[in-house]
């Protein structure tokens, strides 16, 4: 009678030819530098430790608080991605700049091929 609840692979499972990129909730980036055209990728974790109050039996923990932001500067250079990051964070990011879905998806495939992006990664 135990209910055990089996661990899913993170995955981003892009289609080149509609464009479409989709991908899991635990899908994370590492520490990764980014430049594209003149596109600004900063990606910044922010941990917030939350502390039970006196003489409870609450525990300490640490929650995360990640902020993007993506700005359009030319002759910017690279921009730095820190560790632990929600991809869904970069996307909205891009997607919020209206950057295209075949770059993106170029974006995406730098970030794997440089190892920093910890999910299974399928292109069609």
């Amino acid at each position: 009678n135990l209910f055990v609840e089996p661990e899913t692979r993170a995955r981003v499972v892009v289609d080149q030819r509609s464009g479409t990129i989709v991908m899991g909730a635990d899908v994370r980036i590492s520490r990764v530098a980014v430049a594209q055209g003149s596109l600004t990728l900063r990606v910044e974790e922010t941990p917030v430790v939350v502390q039970p109050n006196p003489f409870s039996d609450g525990q300490t923990i640490v929650l995360p608080r990640t902020s993007a932001s993506i700005t359009p500067a030319p002759g910017t250079g690279m921009a730095e991605v820190d560790g632990s990051t929600n991809l869904s964070d970069v996307v909205s990011g891009l997607n919020a700049l209206g950057v295209a879905p075949h770059d993106m998806i170029d974006i995406l495939k730098s970030i794997n091929a440089a190892g920093a992006l910890h999910a299974e990664f399928l292109v069609h």
